[in-house]
């Protein structure tokens, strides 16, 4: 390999035999007794997961670079002994996942029944997956008495609660279909021997990919966001290849597959910055030999420049699947190119996303009962030059109450964290009731212009009619415009205008505030006679559990009557 390729190709061999003498220095991760039960007990998911994940990454670990090195037998044997602390794990399900009419069965269930029962959850499917890949890929080389046990672990905990109950995911149209259907589908074609049986087992996973696929429209839009779609869609597309070479069965054939398969390059804002809505992150790495694979199907996908591209291929799971592929389809032969100025419609998720000159403005309309739901109709994203100075905060800390009726009091989940009105007091609800609709999205090449209704996405009998009008303006002196509406049946007793901004350092002036960013400055002009302007720097606890700071920009409307207008100007300045 030479040039790009021969520099992603280093970093990545060079950061794996880092972390396998790192691993190989450590004691194996001790899944205690304690950590199990912590979650049960508190709530808390850390500390488990930690342990569990880490075990992951040391077996990916070592069975990429066994693969790279073959002639190591160090490697080999530490993957060996990663294949045996896996088999012996008491569930490879998370304990936030687990049923606890299944693992958690008492004494006397188990007499009833004489077998011990498994939760077949995302990383069941996955360790499955990875387990039957990696002894069908290693066979002559791994023990056989390894083999063996690998086989039978993977038979009992995954294949037989497969094949003796019906999971709830086999119609979820979420990203739990597409990976704990398509990983049990992939070991199933390496491990399964008997024709029917592997038959009844790939026609359930294909059923099953229906259903996954019925979650996106025919635009290719996903409302889980960036990193749900590369991990939902990955899986897809993993068995689908391997679906291909053991069965000569293509699942990549139609038009709306095409279109899901390009959605990456329609969720950037520039650079690794991407559109992050829902449970998503602001940072995001294309996996290249995804992409390559992709683009070699669908040879509209783009291929982004190698440096947007990930380097560490094993991810904070420790992922196997993903991983080995980027080694397999990463192809030296294609050139990647920055992201291309452009605008994006996608109508029924109600996201639009304009991408020019290194800035970038995306707007969310959409309802607040999606898939990893936030409270955040109306929302939306700015962006310029290495800033995102009005942000999506994203993903919190996956807790027990994360899931639950608990949601919205995490800031990152409710409306009080997303740049969304508040009327009379009162934040949008969760609910499919609530609701926005895209009514205008008029586009040219110096402007356009997106109005969203409002008006169903609080639950305010006095609300007549709310709308919410973006105006972008993409020439030299980029700005956006944002004006609301509001009709009431009766004067409000308070209208205020939130904003979420980065943790920027900032000026207050008499008429406008001022952001400060990485390459320029962000003029926030407003009219001191109708709003009262606040700024508070708050936190929340983001996904990698640490402290995450933002400024919570308010404006409270002087003047009501039955119909209030507001409008902010936001204007870039470069430096």
């Amino acid at each position: 390999m030479i040039g790009e390729s021969k520099s992603w190709f280093d970093q990545v061999t060079e950061k794996l035999r880092i972390d396998g003498k790192r691993c190989a220095k450590e004691l194996y991760p001790t899944l205690s007794f304690d950590a199990f039960r912590q979650y049960q007990k508190t709530g808390d998911r850390k500390r488990y997961e930690y342990l569990y994940f880490k075990r992951r990454k040391r077996l990916t670990t070592f069975g990429l670079l066994f693969y790279l090195y073959p002639e190591n037998k160090r490697y080999l044997h530490e993957l060996e002994n990663a294949i045996w602390y896996v088999c012996n794990e008491f569930t490879w399900c998370l304990p936030a996942h687990l049923d606890p009419t299944l693992e958690g069965q008492s004494y006397q269930d188990f007499k009833q029944t004489g077998n011990v029962q498994y939760t077949v959850d995302l990383f069941a499917c996955e360790t499955a997956f990875t387990l039957a890949e990696m002894i069908t890929l290693f066979e002559e080389q791994l023990d056989s008495f390894l083999v063996e046990k690998a086989k039978i672990e993977v038979e009992r905990r995954v294949f037989i609660p497969f094949q003796n109950r019906t999971q709830w995911w086999e119609t979820a149209t979420h990203n739990w279909a597409a990976v704990c259907g398509c990983s049990i589908g992939a070991a199933a074609l390496y491990l399964i021997t008997d024709r029917q049986e592997k038959k009844a087992m790939i026609q359930r996973v294909l059923q099953t990919m229906e259903y996954y696929l019925s979650g996106f429209e025919e635009d290719g839009a996903c409302v889980e966001g960036y990193h749900y779609w590369q991990y939902g869609f990955g899986y897809y597309i993993y068995f689908a290849d391997l679906l291909k070479r053991f069965n000569d069965v293509d699942l990549l054939t139609n038009e709306k597959i095409k279109a899901i398969a390009m959605l990456q390059q329609r969720l950037f804002l520039d650079g690794t910055y991407v559109v992050n809505y829902s449970d998503a992150e602001a940072i995001a790495y294309p996996r290249m030999g995804f992409t390559h694979y992709l683009h070699h199907r669908f040879s509209d996908v783009h291929i982004p420049t190698i440096d947007f591209g990930t380097k560490e291929i094993v991810d904070h799971c420790g992922r196997w699947a993903p991983a080995i592929r980027e080694l397999w389809w990463f192809d030296p032969s294609l050139k990647g190119k920055d992201w291309v100025d452009e605008e994006y419609v996608f109508a029924y998720a109600g996201i639009f996303l304009s991408r020019i000159d290194h800035t970038a403005f995306s707007v969310k309309a959409g309802h607040n009962y999606e898939p990893h739901n936030h409270n955040d109709i109306g929302h939306f994203i700015l962006y310029a030059h290495g800033t995102v100075f009005f942000r999506d905060l994203g993903s919190g800390q996956y807790h027990q109450n994360y899931f639950n009726d608990h949601r919205y009091q995490y800031i990152c989940n409710s409306a009080e964290g997303h740049s969304v009105p508040i009327v009379n007091g009162k934040y949008q609800q969760a609910g499919s009731q609530f609701r926005g609709a895209m009514k205008e999205v008029d586009q040219h090449e110096e402007r356009s212009r997106i109005t969203i209704d409002l008006s169903a996405a609080y639950a305010d009998h006095t609300l007549i009619h709310c709308s919410r009008t973006f105006t972008w303006h993409k020439t030299d002196q980029k700005k956006l415009m944002v004006e609301d509406r509001f009709d009431f049946t009766e004067c409000p007793s308070s209208v205020v205008e939130s904003f979420i901004a980065d943790d920027l350092p900032f000026q207050e002036y008499e008429d406008k505030l001022v952001l400060f960013g990485k390459e320029g400055h962000l003029h926030l002009l407003f009219d001191r006679e109708r709003v009262q302007p606040s700024v508070h720097r708050r936190s929340f606890m983001n996904h990698q559990g640490k402290q995450d700071y933002f400024l919570h920009i308010c404006f409270v409307a002087l003047i009501l009557t039955k119909h209030v207008k507001l409008s902010f100007d936001m204007r870039f300045v470069q430096e």
